[in-house]
């Protein structure tokens, strides 16, 4: 019995690579790997966007604030640097890296 993500794993395997070669997708090579693939990097790019917007956005609004009232401090306003930083980074993956491995998924 083969493990179901073989091909998905070795990338590198001759029966992968002539597949390739003969532009054939995972799609439609693997439809049954291909369909929990989607659906699973479909719903992390979906709520990490969304949840990455909505820290970012707190974390701006707490910085405005604490300007208004004038009421940060140096380790305060360095954490929230360092987590936006995070939830920018990981909103670049979400955003943009997920929906291009979807499409490589139907396309290369």
């Amino acid at each position: 019995m083969e493990f179901p993500l073989i091909g998905v794993i070795e990338m590198n395997s001759s029966a992968s690579a002539s597949a390739v070669g003969r532009g054939q997708s995972l799609y439609s090579r693997r439809p049954v790997v291909a369909g929990p693939y989607v659906a699973v990097l479909g719903v992390a790019a979906v709520v990490g966007t969304f949840g990455n917007l909505v820290v970012m956005t707190t974390v701006a609004m707490k910085h405005l604030r604490n300007r208004r009232q004038r009421t940060e401090t140096a380790g305060n306003d360095a954490g929230s640097i360092f987590v936006a930083n995070l939830a920018l980074s990981d909103l670049i993956v979400t955003a943009v890296i997920n929906p291009l491995a979807i499409a490589g998924l139907f396309f290369w």
